[in-house]
């Protein structure tokens, strides 16, 4: 008979030696790997519905008054040691196999990082950077995972959409999550790689129509390194620009998004550190924060108001239609951990490309030869854009703008 072995995450091993052991039956909560070789440990919380119930523990070998689906496992306790003695796994009514050897494995979570703890990519900075997401869709939840796996260990989500089935073929969810929230499923799924990354969920849309909504926002991420918008609504992107320099924040924001069809997206950096141009000096004049605690639905733009402007935008119905391929939105993702990486390391030493400019569009399809023979599309490059400039209708940063063409006509003017 092989050894049985077990996996025994630290957190769970004080858990298991303080167990009160009783005539009644403790459940244990637990998977089953392969040929029934291997007992995995995951929780022993009994309010944890999302995982199935597949063993129990007790001191006594014969149980009748207590059944589970098939296959299970009854670990036997020893009461006085507190050490299990023997196993039986429980194949089928009549397929029972009891095993008496088996291995203990303390799974060693400081091991988690090792392949990943590079001078390129420095675990112990990641580790000490908090990341606030806003948009659970099919980029953002891939987005929270490449980030986790890279070493950061806070995050902040937000997005009140409830899963649906045209949502999880992109997704990282699968069809058992349909009807939940995008958030607590990505907090769910990270969770189950990295036991001790911290994740704060908020189940509701950025948006601010009063003061407290901004008192609100403004604890939620005081402790935030970069905020990153990827819900592909104008009316949020515009909200938060407005939001971050209103109150002089100094945190980077990075806004992403795909095009119709996924032929390609996009990626800008806004860093009110460094005084760049911001969200609306690239798209529009409107103003979605007007800091009030009266009814303003009027005054706040919307999605379908800003998309006859803009095409990044799109109605339910129009999203519903647009065809496009997991991969397709993964490629885009992978850039943009890499674009958000470097921005949460700017100012440090490390060996990641160091993106010299603000926005980046990425094109999946040949939609158009470019001017310059320098840039190729095959499909997977990315074109950068180095000359946007400030605008002069901009709310923010308009009167910079005014001044300096001012100025500059002044100092053309002729003398007299």
């Amino acid at each position: 008979m092989n050894k049985m072995k077990f996996l025994l995450y630290p957190e769970l091993e004080t858990e298991l030696a303080n167990l009160p052991l009783k005539e009644k039956i403790f459940p244990l909560f637990g998977r089953v790997f392969d040929d029934f070789t291997v007992f995995h440990f995951v929780s022993i919380t009994s309010d944890m519905k999302s995982l199935r119930q597949i063993g129990y523990i007790s001191n006594r070998e014969t149980i009748t008054d207590f059944t589970l689906d098939f296959p299970f496992i009854h670990l036997i306790v020893d009461t006085k040691r507190l050490e299990v003695t023997k196993i039986a796994i429980h194949k089928s009514q009549d397929d029972i196999e009891i095993i008496r050897e088996f291995d203990i494995e303390k799974v060693d979570l400081n091991r988690l990082f090792v392949r990943v703890d590079k001078a390129e990519t420095p675990l112990n900075l990641l580790q000490t950077k908090t990341v606030a997401i806003i948009g659970m869709g099919s980029g953002g939840s891939l987005l929270a995972l490449y980030l986790a796996k890279t070493g950061v260990k806070k995050f902040i989500l937000i997005d009140d959409d409830r899963l649906e089935v045209h949502n999880i073929i992109r997704h990282i969810s699968d069809l058992s999550h349909l009807g939940r929230f995008k958030t607590k499923v990505v907090e769910e799924y990270i969770g189950a790689r990295i036991p001790d990354i911290e994740i704060q969920t908020l189940e509701q849309k950025f948006v601010i129509h009063t003061r407290k909504d901004a008192e609100f926002f403004l604890n939620l991420l005081s402790d935030v390194n970069l905020l990153i918008a990827v819900s592909g609504e104008h009316d949020v992107n515009f909200a938060i620009n407005d939001f971050v320099h209103i109150n002089n924040l100094t945190l980077p924001v990075i806004y992403a998004g795909t095009f119709d069809g996924v032929k390609g997206g996009l990626m800008f950096k806004v860093d009110p550190r460094k005084d760049d141009i911001c969200y609306h000096c690239v798209y529009a004049d409107s103003f979605a924060y007007p800091l009030t605690d009266k009814e303003l639905k009027s005054d706040i733009p919307t999605t379908t108001e800003l998309e006859k402007k803009i095409v990044y935008d799109r109605t339910m119905q129009e999203q519903l239609a647009q065809p496009g391929l997991g991969l397709d939105i993964d490629n885009l993702t992978i850039f943009l951990s890499k674009f958000c990486i470097a921005t949460l390391l700017d100012g440090q030493e490390h060996g990641l490309y160091r993106f010299p400019f603000n926005f980046y569009l990425w094109y999946n399809r040949n939609v158009f030869q470019p001017d310059s023979d320098e840039i190729k599309f095959e499909g997977l490059e990315l074109l950068y854009y180095e000359d946007l400039e400030k605008n002069a209708e901009c709310p923010f940063h308009g009167e910079q703008v005014k001044a300096t063409l001012k100025d500059s006509d002044e100092g053309n003017s002729p003398s007299l």
